[in-house]
């Protein structure tokens, strides 16, 4: 039982009141925003499921994105039940460093910042998603 996309295109669901203290979640509410605009160009080029594991918010909190790059026009979810295709873990200043491109991908996988489960093609297919909060910044 996964998120299924439909004719209309399934645009982003807003994420919950309690993720919004997360650091990183302007990051998924640019990747949100993304999808709204054109997210069957954005499905096309990644055509992947991805759960973002993000510890070290509020109180030491954790929360958990979907992020649907594969179904419809996508989706972005907090606390989803979609089977992901590749799970990155991380804290959640150094994805919001690693999404804006000031954390090398490389460097913050070799000192364990960065944790990657499943496809590692499409962990490598992230660039797509910092492209999107690159241009988010810089419109800030």
């Amino acid at each position: 039982m996964g998120f299924r996309g439909n004719d209309r295109g399934i645009v982003a669901s807003a994420t919950a009141a309690a993720g919004q203290d997360f650091q990183s979640a302007v990051i998924f509410n640019a990747i949100q925003d993304a999808l709204k605009a054109d997210g069957h160009t954005l499905v096309n080029k990644v055509k992947g499921v991805y759960c973002f594991e993000v510890k070290g918010g509020p109180g030491g909190s954790e929360a958990k994105w979907i992020v649907d790059a594969k179904n419809g026009s996508g989706s972005v979810t907090l606390n989803g039940t979609a089977k992901p295709d590749v799970t990155i873990s991380m804290n959640d200043s150094d994805l919001v460093d690693l999404m804006e491109g000031k954390l090398n991908p490389q460097k913050a996988f070799f000192q364990g910042k960065l944790k990657i489960k499943g496809n590692m093609g499409l962990a490598m297919k992230l660039q797509e998603f910092q492209k999107q909060a690159q241009q988010l910044k810089a419109k800030l």
